[in-house]
């Protein structure tokens, strides 16, 4: 069967959508980015990032500036199915769409298999990220509930995240229902029941430790769950919109993840619970931007920032993040992150490890023009393992990429987009570092601790 291009593809979506988006009934949005890279000793370019941290055990792309190593796209398309006085019926589908740069084809149908020097797998991906639908002015006149949403699919729901390093720290994403923006008074309620279903994960997933990392999307041949075997059931309660003062919003959450094994599978030890804590804090108007406080703490399958039934219950962890931006005038402006996180395994088991993960990094971007501006990011990461046995145990691996990137964007802000870059990224490690996998995409700068690459980048969302 033949490729059709995505040109082909979305046309006939364009075609239905045209005379509705004249009436307000769709609207099509999304993001993309998409470049070309280089690496200083050859070949494609490779992202940089220390293994263990962040997402992990998915790992990467790190501080994400002149740091990413693929073409993604997603397009949403939002309609407005039903709407009579105050109820409402909003359909909501989002289609992603990966292709890695080691996946390239120079032929007419770029990034195809037209000269069957690529097949299609894990380096290019089609994803539906988002199939869901929500009722609105269902529930009566009530201040409680007249403002609620009854909602239910597939959605990426209420996501926080820091933009510098593309991780989403708080992200409880996936299909469900819910009920929220419940009006409390003081604030709005909201609960979710997110379902997931571990089909696609093996029991080597915690980090490539003792295998690689088989992160959802790339259906594995030896899933411990194959066919259902194992789903984790997650419990989701907010209570957001609290302000003291001016300016001010807290959020706080409680997660709750019960796994659900099938009879006679063989798979009671992925039977863990998993328990999270939320609270945000986010204060506006400082000094042209904001600033977001977050902690949370957990155990058992939240251990790793996702639903991983196999973490025994008595693991803990807890993590805590400051991220900052200020635009104090027309010609600067900043992001600033900073990363804690611990990690303790269960010690009665025999070879529990303690994690350590500490983060900073900084975005400042100088606008010399309405378009024209340049931006310098540097970020550090420090990680200790205690008790892995690796050569690294007990010791500091450690990391720091620097990006300068010349940018032309429609206006002098620090979030214009779509934004056109041509940058060069420089990063050096310590020998640890390289304890759990080399510390670049694509194993371009493996044996060395050091790296530069090069390149231009398209990034925009709409």
């Amino acid at each position: 069967m033949k490729r059709l291009s995505l040109i082909n593809a979305a046309l006939p979506l364009a075609l239905i959508c045209g005379p509705l988006l004249a009436d307000d009934v769709v609207d099509i949005h999304g993001y993309a980015r998409a470049g070309v890279g280089r690496s200083s000793n050859g070949g494609e370019q490779g992202s940089f990032y220390l293994p263990g941290t962040q997402a992990s055990p998915s790992n990467g792309p790190g501080y994400r500036l002149g740091n990413e190593e693929d073409n993604y796209l997603e397009l949403a398309v939002d309609v407005k199915a039903y709407e009579k006085g105050s109820s409402n019926f909003k359909l909501h589908f989002r289609e992603a769409f990966r292709e890695y740069y080691d996946a390239r084809d120079a032929s007419a149908d770029a990034g195809g298999n037209v000269d069957n020097s690529h097949s299609a797998g894990q380096n290019q991906m089609t994803y539906l990220r988002e199939a869901w639908g929500e009722a609105n002015g269902m529930l009566g006149d009530s201040s409680f509930l007249k403002d609620s949403t009854l909602w239910a699919g597939r959605r990426f729901y209420q996501r926080h995240d820091v933009h510098m390093l593309d991780f989403y720290y708080w992200n409880n994403s996936g299909d469900g229902f819910g009920l929220e923006n419940v009006n409390v008074g003081l604030g709005k309620l909201h609960y979710a029941y997110i379902q997931a279903d571990r089909n696609n994960i093996d029991g080597s997933w915690n980090g490539g430790v003792t295998g690689w990392a088989h992160f959802p999307g790339t259906v594995q041949t030896d899933v411990f769950n194959y066919n259902g075997k194992v789903t984790v059931g997650s419990h989701d309660l907010r209570w957001t919109d609290l302000s003291i003062w001016t300016g001010s919003s807290f959020s706080l959450g409680f997660q709750y993840n019960e796994p659900s094994v099938r009879k006679g599978t063989g798979n009671q030890a992925y039977t863990n619970l998993g328990r999270r804590y939320h609270f945000e804090y986010q204060q506006a108007n400082i000094l042209g931007g904001d600033n977001k406080f977050y902690y949370t703490k957990g155990d058992g399958s939240t251990f790793w920032n996702w639903y991983n039934p196999e973490v025994n219950t008595k693991n803990n962890w807890w993590m805590v993040i400051d991220n900052l931006f200020i635009q104090p005038t027309k010609q600067f402006g900043m992001g600033v992150v900073a990363v804690h996180r611990v990690q303790n395994e269960d010690p009665t088991q025999p070879g529990h490890r303690d994690m350590v993960w500490d983060s900073l990094g900084a975005r400042p971007t100088w606008f010399f023009t309405s378009h024209i501006s340049l931006a310098a990011e540097v970020g550090v990461d420090h990680f200790k393992v205690s008790g892995d046995g690796s050569s690294a145990d007990g010791q500091t691996r450690s990391m720091t990429k620097k990006t300068l990137a010349l940018q032309f964007s429609p206006q002098a802000s620090w979030w214009s987009r779509p934004v056109l870059r041509l940058f060069v990224t420089k990063a050096n490690w310590n020998s640890y570092a390289t304890a759990w996998g080399t510390p670049s995409g694509l194993g371009v700068f493996s044996g060395s601790q050091a790296g530069t690459t090069f390149g231009a980048q398209v990034e925009a969302w709409w």
